[in-house]
């Protein structure tokens, strides 16, 4: 009796073994073909010296049994630039990893790469190589390392930064009052979360057409191009004098520029053929400052684009201020105009656009008296609801559009050329427009019948940017 008890414990020991043996979807793997989710891993240019993102890689089972692979390595094992992290584990190679059916793993890639000491971005490449059995693959990894300047101290006397290794500021720059920092044609500098620029003397950016100075995001991966936030700003504080940004762009920030002005103490700044785009609060705000601007853009902010209060003195010439904001409601105008807790702001907008989706786009906060002395448009286009606008009176606009829509080419996609069918062809003043006859791009002004409002001049055929690629 008791063999009997014992060897029927012992059979169903053996069935419940070989139960939990049917349910393990890893058990009794077997070498096959390996799937990947991409056959190159690609990281935009890194910064020597600096780790990069993260970037993944997943390795599927496409067999109907559980798949062994008995090897996975980086190519150039512990020397290589780039760095595995298998399975939770950081490694160079791993072995016996199991699969289960229709399952998948995730490898996780990073690349730091040493500096060169020259000026021009160097390619690196390895692979991640694996092996089942008779059957194998190999994913491509390859990176762009960039040396850089990082800079760690202010500015105090006159210094000049120019083109070829980017500089990186990582936290806050000063520009003291006895000095000016100078910009050479394609000048880069990158701007590290939180950083920023203060200006107590001057700033000049003199950028060209062919070689653009840039205040931008260290993060260089193409999903951040347009993403706000990312650094605090330039700001240019009351004793600040001359400055120039010309053929230049501001992006990424939480305030693009800032220019903050008091009574007795009027810094000034000129905009030329500038963009500043992609910041989570405002592209410029200024308090009692003289700035004059042409051929520039201002475009995707969270609150107003352009904000302006508290007195001083504003000229935009050929200018597109457009706001459109898709991380939340927006309720600011693409133009705001306040005395603030100090006396109205001098504006004049010639031959310009200022346009959103809002029904509004320029809010002045005064009566219709004090908007008639302090404010005028000509030749422009200005979306507003002139019946419902308190500040309105027919004083303030001379040949301004207020409808329909700009049509530009994409606004979607921050290009803001005008269309075959926009209100904005041959409608600017020519009297400006003799004065700036190129475009934000350089391109010739006029083209066709008469100059476009707006920075941007439409030229012969011009399509979307997907098209002409």
């Amino acid at each position: 009796m008791d063999q009997q008890i014992l060897m029927r414990n012992f059979l169903l020991f053996l069935m419940i073994a070989a139960a939990c043996l049917g349910c393990d979807p890893l058990a009794g793997p077997v070498s096959g073909r390996i799937s990947f989710s991409a056959d190159t891993i690609s990281f935009d240019t890194v910064f020597s010296g600096m780790g990069s993102a993260t970037l993944e890689l997943r390795v599927s089972n496409p067999e109907n049994d559980p798949l062994l692979i008995e090897r996975i390595w980086l190519g150039g094992g512990t020397a290589s630039p780039f760095r595995l992290n298998i399975d939770g584990e950081a490694v160079t190679e791993a072995s016996d990893v199991v699969i289960a059916r229709d399952d998948s793993i995730f490898i996780f890639i990073e690349v730091t790469i040493d500096p060169t000491g020259g000026d021009l971005p160097v390619a690196v490449t390895d692979s991640v190589n694996f092996l089942s059995g008779n059957f194998g693959g190999r994913v491509i990894l390859e990176a762009w390392g960039q040396d850089i300047r990082i800079v760690d101290e202010d500015i105090l006397s006159d210094a000049i930064w120019a083109e070829g290794k980017p500089y990186l500021i990582n936290g806050s720059l000063f520009i003291d009052t006895v000095a000016t920092l100078t910009l050479d044609p394609g000048t880069r500098v990158y701007m590290h979360y939180g950083s920023s620029v203060t200006v107590a003397g001057s700033l000049r950016a003199n950028g060209t057409p062919d070689k653009r100075i840039i205040f931008a995001t260290d993060r260089l991966e193409e999903e951040y191009a347009d993403i706000p936030g990312r650094w605090k700003g330039l700001k240019f504080l009351g004793c600040s004098r001359g400055n120039v940004l010309s053929h230049a762009g501001i992006r990424n920030a939480e305030i693009a520029v800032e220019v903050d002005g008091r009574p007795g103490s009027v810094p000034d700044i000129t905009l030329n053929s500038t963009m500043l785009m992609h910041n989570s609060v405002a592209s410029l705000v200024a308090r009692n400052a003289e700035i004059f601007a042409v051929n520039s853009l201002f475009a995707h902010s969270g609150f107003s684009t352009v904000s302006l209060a508290e007195g001083g003195s504003y000229e935009f010439v050929h200018c597109t201020i457009n706001n459109r904001w898709e991380y939340s409601h927006r309720s600011e105008p693409a133009l705001h105009i306040t005395p603030g807790e100090g006396v109205m702001p001098a504006v004049s907008v010639f031959n310009s656009v200022i346009s959103g989706n809002l029904t509004d786009e320029l809010q002045i906060e005064t009566s219709q008296a004090m908007a008639a002395q302090w404010f005028r448009a000509d030749s422009s286009f200005i979306k507003v609801d002139t019946l419902t606008a308190s500040w309105f009176s027919s004083l303030l606009f001379r040949d301004v559009l207020t409808t329909p829509d700009p049509r530009f080419i994409d606004e979607y996609a921050w290009d803001f050329r005008p269309d075959t069918l926009s209100p904005l062809l041959d409608c600017a003043g020519r009297s400006k427009a003799s004065l700036y006859q190129y475009d934000i791009r350089n391109m010739p002004r006029p083209y066709y019948a008469g100059p476009d409002m707006g920075a941007y001049e439409r030229q012969a055929g011009e399509k979307r940017k997907e098209k002409e690629e």
